[in-house]
């Protein structure tokens, strides 16, 4: 069975446990001290600004999902955070000293997956010339997932790494589950983050060729909460008659099915459009090539799952025969989980959830236009980069408490995924 947490939703503080006896009350406070007599209050202290910076190259970019896009650009113009020496480190870890004055490159991964594995080799191989000239040095992140077993799998790893078991370095650095660089010039300035290969091999040129100018940009502050929800209108008519329940406007549940039948997909940062379909409804067929053009039309911006009641065998079966081809992911449920929730009476039948978690929409596939559609994911959008910037804090400790066995991202032929 397989359970994914379709969507993500921030929350930066974890509550306490029931056994923790909580502390004292605190001393009352004194009153503030009078203003002087001429009546002119002392400034207040402006707040922290990172180091102005221009955009990235758009061609420097590796493609990520907003939500991990819109947590790195937060990081960027901020010092980097320090790295805990005492930490768990495979190789030395490096001082302060060692840092100073050098071009910094830090590569996410995890030893849980032989294709992530590999990125910090291959950040060494295209950082391998300013290496050899000393103008950088090559640090690895070692993300949550699979934290445990890292010093196993990664006997001689490419660099020094971090066993970041918390995900407190990643959380500062916006570093999630995808394995990303994050380059820091010579003034310990975080410049360049989700480069792609040829991105990253441009920007160390560019920052191995400046001097430091001697400035320090501050330290990054705590995040201020993001946005509780996407700024959309509450439905004022009736949810479509297909569905006995009205869901929307309130938290989608867990997204649950028993078996995909395609790679599983990634929500994250996306709107989510659930079609709830079976291989012998006329109508269900019907409309696949207008969920095919909706997947093509939005790209990452929408994720379409068309999940069906039959079995995985009958629903191959029932798509070869009819030359099926569906653009998006198929999965199998055939406990109806999901679909008692919302009360599908009949089908197709299509639900709209966005990346705040709340459900937006309840219709027939033939009412996903563009009109409907557009505003949902543009404010979807804008929630994302609002919460992007939140993220500092516990988006790691977040998804550890939610499902703390999830493996690493990416499904195989079958699906015998849990994310």
């Amino acid at each position: 069975m397989i359970r994914i947490a379709a969507c993500l939703v921030l929350s930066v503080a974890a509550a306490a446990p029931d056994d923790i006896v909580p502390p004292a009350a605190p001393p009352a406070k004194q009153p503030p001290a009078a203003p002087p007599a001429d009546g002119n209050a002392p400034p207040a202290k402006a707040p922290a600004q990172p180091v102005s910076l221009p955009p990235t190259n758009a061609k420097w970019l590796d493609k990520l999902d907003p939500l991990d896009r819109a947590a790195l650009d937060a990081a960027r113009g901020w010092r980097m955070p320090p790295l805990p020496t005492g930490g768990t480190w495979l190789g030395d870890a490096p001082d302060a000293a060692a840092l100073k004055g050098k071009v910094v490159l830090i590569q996410s991964f995890t030893s849980a997956d032989a294709s992530t594995k590999a990125m910090l080799g291959k950040a060494a191989t295209t950082a391998k010339q300013a290496l050899a000239d000393g103008d950088l040095v090559l640090i690895g992140l070692h993300t949550p997932e699979g934290a445990d077993g890292a010093a196993k799998a990664l006997r001689k790893p490419a660099a020094p790494t971090l066993v970041d078991s918390t995900g407190a370095v990643c959380d500062e650095l916006g570093v999630f589950r995808s394995p990303v660089n994050v380059l820091i010039d010579r003034d310990g300035t975080v410049r360049y983050a989700g480069l792609s290969s040829s991105g990253l091999k441009a920007a160390i040129k560019e920052l191995c060729a400046e001097s430091p100018r001697g400035t320090e940009a501050p330290s990054r502050p705590a995040a201020a909460a993001g946005p509780a929800q996407a700024d959309l209108p509450a439905p004022n008519d009736a949810v479509d008659s297909r569905f006995k329940q009205d869901r929307r406007g309130q938290p989608a549940p867990t997204f649950y099915v028993e078996s995909w039948l395609t790679p599983t997909p990634d929500p994250s940062g996306k709107v989510l459009v659930i079609d709830f379909w079976a291989t012998w409804c006329v109508p269900c067929v019907a409309a696949v090539p207008h969920m095919n053009e909706l997947q093509a039309h939005y790209g990452d911006q929408v994720v379409v799952v068309g999940v069906t009641s039959e079995a995985p065998d009958a629903c191959r079966t029932g798509m070869n025969s009819q030359s099926l081809r569906m653009n998006y992911a198929i999965a199998s449920d055939r406990s109806g989980g999901m679909s008692s929730f919302y009360g599908v009476g009949g089908i197709p039948a299509c639900v709209v959830v966005t990346s705040d978690g709340i459900v937006r929409w309840q219709g027939a596939p033939n009412g996903l236009t563009a009109a409907l559609l557009d505003p949902i994911v543009k404010a979807n959008r804008e929630w994302c980069a609002k919460a992007g910037a939140a993220m500092k804090d516990g988006r790691w400790a977040k998804a550890l408490k939610d499902a703390p066995d999830r493996p690493v991202q990416g499904g195989s032929k079958g699906g015998s995924k849990r994310y």
